[in-house]
């Protein structure tokens, strides 16, 4: 494994509290390779985090409410984007019967209840080599998405959203610009018919006058008669 990537995530899944804490708390202890371990308490939860998270490995028990440890490893086996996935099983239904079912549902491994920790960390380092070439294909997903996008996004809104909101912005501050360019040409053509009408103005006041002279020299040519 490069010594230098993410350390793998892992998660594990039981609805038993206590042994959900053992499990979780020694694989934590674990130093080569050093995990990143998240938990989940029933087979609902393990699914969600698993797509969420995207997992190099997922320990999970069998029995759980909700969906069961098959029912989940089997929708992992289904999920191309968790095609990097191992899966560990925790079983108590007794070592036979694990080693037919477990890979009918797809499980890289099992290991049965009640179990020692030392064949626990043989399991899992066993697995996530097995998948290592497939896991460094996979892009990381951030540790709480939803935390992460406000920041990435400044205001919380981000990808299509964030483009719609620019968009709309742009075509508003757009608005008031056309109103202007409206408004300046309305007041041109206002001034221009002003100027004519002045023109036109002074153009019958000169005629009034030219007329008025020529019924001044026509009444003196009268009276001369």
């Amino acid at each position: 494994m490069n010594a230098n990537a993410a350390p793998p995530v892992v998660l594990v899944a039981d609805d038993e509290p206590t042994m959900l804490e053992l499990v979780a708390r020694h694989l934590r202890a674990i130093d080569q390779p050093k995990l990143e371990v998240i938990e989940a308490s029933d087979g609902d939860e393990a699914w969600r985090l698993a797509r969420e998270r995207l997992p190099d490995l997922v320990v999970l028990d069998v029995m759980m409410p909700g969906m069961s440890g098959w029912e989940v490893c089997r929708k992992i086996r289904q999920d191309a984007a968790l095609a990097h996935t191992g899966v560990l099983m925790l079983t108590g239904i007794g070592e036979t019967l694990n080693e037919t079912t477990s890979p009918l549902f797809g499980a890289d491994e099992f290991i049965d209840k009640p179990f020692d920790f030392e064949a626990l960390d043989d399991k899992v380092v066993s697995v996530l080599q097995r998948r290592a070439a497939q896991r460094e294909a996979v892009p990381r997903p951030l540790a709480d998405v939803r935390a992460a996008a406000p920041s990435q996004a400044g205001n919380g809104v981000g990808g299509p959203a964030k483009a719609m909101t620019s968009a709309r912005s742009k075509k508003k501050s757009a608005r008031p610009a056309k109103a202007k360019q409206v408004a300046v040409k309305r007041k041109q053509k206002g001034t221009a018919k002003a100027g004519k009408g002045k023109r036109t103005v002074m153009a019958a006041k000169k005629g009034a006058k030219k007329g008025a002279k020529k019924a001044k020299k026509g009444a003196k040519k009268g009276k001369k008669k």
